[in-house]
């Protein structure tokens, strides 16, 4: 299994499978501290993050190989894997670290140095989507493979990066990622931990994120199912999953939850 993403960029696929290994560790944690932060255990974001990053990782990983063969062995492509790895690993450092203080990582602008790191982790974490989208528009231009699964592969990576990063620039000018509800992250949905009592920024955020996951995955159902003219359903997908994450977006802005 790794080495079906490993055969198309290996840098990012150790990447994922380090982030995942990570997880044993914080989830041991989770076990055994008992501190709080916003009302849940300080290992929750950590864990999160980690399997988020790991994911995301792979996923790029993944989809290169509907990329020209030519330009997967090219310069260009490590310094691009290279910036998404770099920044994924400060991202989770600076939260591993800050959970294990006991404090928050996000948000948290108490002192020069917090402050600093808040903004470092800002600017990384539009590294990180940029070269996602990058990745995309690299594939859109030079397709490898079946057309459908090429087109969803490099339109989910460029919407994804695109949505990811500007619902993303958007939480990080905000106080917080909650809107007129309570400044806590207790009695949030089940596993998500979006907010129930209020509007909750990182819903827009991970619907335009993950359509880096949800429309090759539709392209693949395309594929399998034999549809010849793939263009109309699969580009409809992809504006169902913007208005999704505009209409989501919007719902926070107004103070009013997911569910």
């Amino acid at each position: 299994m790794i080495a079906l993403f490993a055969r198309h960029n290996a840098l990012l696929t150790a990447g994922g499978v380090f982030f995942l290994l990570c997880v044993i560790p914080s989830a041991l944690a989770f076990a055994l501290d008992t501190r709080l932060f916003n009302g849940i255990s300080v290992w929750i974001k950590p864990m999160k993050f980690q399997i988020s990053l790991a994911v995301h990782l792979l996923t790029v990983a993944l989809l290169l190989r509907f990329l020209a063969p030519e330009w997967r062995q090219r310069r260009l492509m490590v310094w691009i894997a290279a910036a998404i790895l770099g920044t994924a690993l400060f991202e989770a450092a600076y939260i591993t670290l800050q959970a294990a203080r006991g404090t928050g990582s996000h948000y948290n602008l108490s002192t020069p140095v917090t402050a600093f790191l808040y903004t470092a982790m800002g600017v990384g974490a539009v590294i990180l989507v940029a070269a996602t989208a990058w990745v995309g528009v690299l594939i859109l231009r030079a397709p490898h493979g079946p057309a459908v699964l090429a087109h969803g592969a490099g339109l989910g990576l460029l919407l994804g990066g695109l949505l990811g990063g500007i619902t993303g620039i958007w939480m990080g000018g905000a106080p917080g990622h909650w809107v007129g509800g309570a400044a806590s992250d207790a009695g949030g949905l089940p596993i998500l931990g979006w907010s129930r009592d209020g509007g909750d920024l990182r819903v827009a955020h991970f619907f335009g994120l993950h359509l880096m996951q949800a429309l090759p995955l539709f392209a693949f159902g395309l594929w399998r199912a034999g549809v010849r003219r793939w263009q109309v359903p699969l580009y409809a997908g992809a504006a169902v999953g913007v208005a999704v994450t505009v209409v989501t977006l919007a719902q926070a802005v107004a103070g009013r939850p997911f569910l």
